[in-house]
């Protein structure tokens, strides 16, 4: 029989210690690369053993919007453990507020109010998946094989702003970048903080902002930020929040969609219905954005996931400033 690689994926559950129970557990996958050799052991469990020849992987979590499924990001995971990367994506049903259930990033809101901002983490999930990814490590196919001081976090909308609002290596050491679509760091109104602010990104980290020229759902929540016709909370958030960076990059995809990330859609919960109704052209252009999403993710991570952080190498991103979907691109 010949070997065939794939990507299998491991299940862990972690405790979410700032939540109440029963919603107080997140449930995760790591992606990994594998091949099945034909042995007994695996044909009967389904545990793969690992390729090896990439490892130790470093390590991507990816983080949702607020209620989409792990599954709609598996295909980005796929493409990260494909090269090497081994990710993450995760389910975690929170109380955002009291009474309202709904799919998380983890977040505790009260973390990002005008007086506490900076002083704590606003993620609950990251330290627990981290945590207990280290105990899954420790047996198993990836005994050994997953460098977890080097990890970079991938967030779409709000999983995006949750990334950026804790990039900050005195919390999470193993940071060296965070790639985000659809998000930014202008906070809601109700959290109190005066109109216009926009969240400075905590520490240098480089940051990769992608967003899409056809944001139905960034368009459509200006009024909770009082924002204008105008209003663009993703530019504004490279231009006065991300420090600059050799890597930072700021990317418009020229007929993106907010909810063009997930995949494949759900549109029994989130707000993907206030994108553009899709038509035959759009749903065959979703797949082409995507794939540039991938190639764009990809190529930052490797940079920004190099052993040494001093000779990254920005020429395979740079490479897609030329890209004709590539509608703006912006640098430090």
């Amino acid at each position: 029989m010949t070997n065939k690689p794939l990507i299998r994926a491991l299940h862990g559950a972690a405790k979410i210690h700032q939540a109440r129970a029963p919603h107080d557990t997140v449930h995760f996958r790591l992606h990994y690369p594998a091949e099945y050799t034909g042995a007994d052991a695996e044909r009967l469990s389904g545990l793969l053993p690992a390729v090896t020849d990439q490892a130790p992987w470093p390590l991507a979590i990816i983080m949702p919007g607020i209620n989409v499924g792990s599954d709609q990001y598996r295909w980005l995971a796929v493409s990260l453990a494909n090269e090497g990367i081994a990710s993450i994506t995760f389910d975690f049903v929170d109380e955002l507020m009291p009474g309202n259930l709904a799919l998380s990033p983890g977040l505790d809101i009260t973390a990002v109010a005008p007086d506490t901002y900076g002083t704590r983490p606003s993620a609950t999930a990251i330290a627990p998946l981290l945590g207990a990814l280290h105990r899954l490590e420790r047996e198993g196919p990836i005994n050994g094989l997953i460098d977890a001081s080097r990890f970079v976090l991938i967030g779409h909308s709000a999983g995006g702003t949750v990334a950026l609002e804790n990039a900050k290596r005195e919390w999470f050491p193993g940071l060296r970048g965070v790639i985000t679509y659809g998000a930014h760091t202008m906070p809601a109104l109700m959290l109190g903080h005066p109109k216009d602010t926009v969240l400075p990104v905590l520490d240098d980290v480089p940051v990769l902002l992608i967003s899409g020229s056809d944001d139905g759902v960034i368009r459509q929540s200006a009024d909770r930020y009082k924002g204008g016709a105008d209003h663009d909370p993703v530019k504004a958030t490279f231009d006065r929040a991300v420090s600059s960076h050799v890597l930072s990059r700021y990317v418009v995809i020229d007929g993106g969609s907010h909810m063009v990330m997930g995949h494949p859609g759900d549109t029994t919960t989130a707000r993907g219905f206030l994108d553009a109704d899709p038509t035959p052209e759009s749903q065959a252009l979703d797949g082409e954005v995507r794939c540039l999403i991938a190639g764009l993710t990809i190529a930052f991570a490797k940079a920004a996931l190099s052993k040494d952080p001093r000779r990254m190498d920005t020429k395979p991103l740079e490479a897609f400033a030329k890209n004709p979907r590539v509608s703006e691109w912006g640098r430090k």
